[in-house]
């Protein structure tokens, strides 16, 4: 008996898949509404990794690249709509509020500089933003360096918290009616919809189906997007965008478009997002098991700054993304915080912000920002991780 239980110990996609179900069952714990869903297999497999048991990495590019494509063709739908809906605000929106928690961090790590490991910052830039897919192409641009993975999780917490304070505090602070804003949303969408010339006719909708070809195009051609190098001005090594960058934009180009020549790139909603929550438990368990083991020596050495630059890059890149929106371009408070939560990349935060507005139409702004926020906070990481010379 005791020779089964190593046997079944030892093996590592017993471990993987152990661990993969604890986090999933940890996240859909909720505390006031707000869980950790996904990312809960992080956490556990931090616990594991602590514990001694090592990821079986075969799976972790595959499961990267599941994931990242699964993002990219969810969003890519939604991109040509948004950009004729509300012109490039959105666009702009999502670059500016990543920008914003990337140059905070690289200001915070000058003034602790000597103190943090380069790739620690760089995975806690990724956690302020919780940002998953910042997180990917972190990792992938340094090798899987297990710092990233423990900077991204002590900075995660707090990242997740302050979105969802800003959300629900903002306008007490900055004196916003919710209720008004939202009448005024409303009034908003009805007099756009009467500018159809025609708002009875509704396009047929073609049921769509998956199809394998078209998928593994979509993943070949980013990985050849990925790999090709290109040079930022005043920044000396070339940079590129590897796998997650290139597929990202992959699938948000074609699954935009709809078609290679004869063959459709438009997959079902319902399969992808199985490939996104099957891709990404996978990889934050791996991560999670890979860097467990150096997180309780370095949360000790440089917890306390890590947590601070996490709150205040996530904070600071909200504020910027609130006083831009509300006061340069006047976009409604129903319409921004989602937008916010979406320059976030922030799941948690668009619950906590349905939760202080009172409606789901905040996940109209969130739509609007998440998918060009994704592809900047892969770039900014990677930009970041250059720049600061890990």
């Amino acid at each position: 008996m005791d020779a089964f239980i190593k046997s079944v110990m030892g093996n590592k996609f017993f471990i993987l898949f152990v661990v993969t179900a604890l986090g999933l069952i940890l996240g859909k714990i909720k505390v006031k509404g707000i869980s950790l869903e996904t990312s809960g297999a992080l956490f556990v497999g931090l616990v594991f990794g602590a514990l001694g048991y090592k990821p079986e990495k075969v799976l972790f590019t595959f499961s990267l690249i599941i994931f990242v494509s699964a993002v990219g063709l969810l969003a890519a739908k939604d991109i040509g709509r948004v950009i004729k809906l509300y012109g490039l605000k959105f666009v702009l929106l999502g670059i500016i509020i990543t920008f914003a928690g990337a140059f905070a961090t690289y200001i915070l790590t000058l003034i602790y500089q000597g103190t943090l490991d380069p790739y620690l910052v760089s995975g806690t830039y990724t956690g302020a933003l919780t940002s998953s897919p910042g997180l990917a192409a972190a990792l992938e641009a340094t090798k899987n360096n297990p710092n990233i993975t423990i900077g991204h999780a002590v900075a995660y917490p707090f990242g997740v918290i302050v979105v969802i304070l800003f959300v629900q505090l903002a306008p007490l602070i900055f004196r916003i009616d919710v209720k008004k804003e939202l009448e005024q949303y409303r009034i908003e969408m009805m007099q756009g919809g009467q500018g159809d010339k025609n708002p009875k006719a509704e396009p047929t909708q073609v049921k769509e189906k998956f199809n394998l070809l078209s998928y593994c195009i979509i993943l070949a051609l980013g990985i050849i997007i990925g790999s090709i190098p290109f040079r930022i001005p005043g920044i000396a090594t070339p940079i590129k965008l590897e796998t997650t960058g290139g597929v990202l934009i992959s699938a948000l180009l074609l699954g935009y478009f709809g078609k290679i020549g004869s063959l459709n790139t438009r997959m079902p909603k319902e399969t992808l997002a199985n490939f996104r929550e099957l891709g990404l438990a996978f990889f934050l368990a791996i991560v999670g098991l890979d860097s467990g083991a150096g997180v309780v020596q370095v949360v000790k050495q440089t917890g306390v700054i890590l947590c601070v630059i996490g709150f205040v890059a996530g904070l600071f890149a909200e504020l910027v993304g609130f006083l831009i929106g509300r006061y340069i371009w006047k976009i409604n408070w129903i319409l921004l915080s989602g937008a916010i939560c979406g320059g976030m990349t922030s799941t948690p935060g668009l619950g906590a912000a349905i939760e202080a507005t009172g409606t789901d139409e905040v996940a109209t702004g969130y739509g609007a920002t998440y998918p060009i926020a994704l592809l900047f906070m892969v770039i900014w990481t990677i930009l970041l991780h250059t720049v600061l010379g890990a």
